[in-house]
């Protein structure tokens, strides 16, 4: 075998190694994911441009208790913020869910939110941790109330009032 051929099989042979190596740590490092928890993050980083009136937003679809919903999608700190917020219609979108990078313990307020939402909790798995109904408050964020979840969730999912299906949340079939 000449040199050159020596070379590259030990170049090769480091490579295959490194790569081993590489895949090997993102798995310990990530851990093996639940097959729901996949599904729901696949869907939100699938998400495409959103309709009006949610320009400059994205979408995405998941089933709420087996029923599939066309959902707006607030993932960043600015998005999350504004939420529905001086919004009354939601056109053709049957919630806007909130995505969180980890568990969240954030409370939501209905500050110039004109109607009345229901909002459900949900767990990285997609299991609903809780439920609440929130008031429309005229008012700024300091003289409205809190709402906040029982525990800690990933994603949290608004709807007009007695729109929220019951049921976890996941990828739609």
């Amino acid at each position: 075998m000449s040199r050159r051929a020596r070379v590259a099989l030990a170049v090769a042979g480091a490579l295959a190694v490194a790569l081993v190596g590489l895949l090997a740590a993102r798995a310990i490092d990530s851990g093996p994911s639940p097959p729901a928890d996949r599904g729901l993050r696949a869907a939100v980083r699938a998400a495409v441009a959103a309709s009006p009136p949610f320009g400059g937003l994205t979408e995405t679809h998941l089933a709420v208790g087996g029923r599939c919903l066309r959902l707006v999608v607030a993932d960043t700190e600015a998005e999350r913020v504004e939420g529905l917020r001086s919004r009354a219609d939601l056109g053709p979108y049957g919630g806007m869910l909130f995505v969180f990078p980890g568990p969240s313990d954030a409370a939501f307020t209905m500050s110039t939110v004109p109607v009345d939402l229901s909002i459900a909790f949900f767990r990285a798995d997609g299991s609903r941790d809780s439920t609440r109904l929130m008031r429309a408050c005229p008012h700024p964020e300091a003289e409205c109330p809190v709402y906040r979840s029982a525990g800690t969730y990933e994603y949290a999912l608004e709807t007009l009032r007695g729109r929220l299906p019951p049921g976890g949340l996941g990828p739609c079939a």
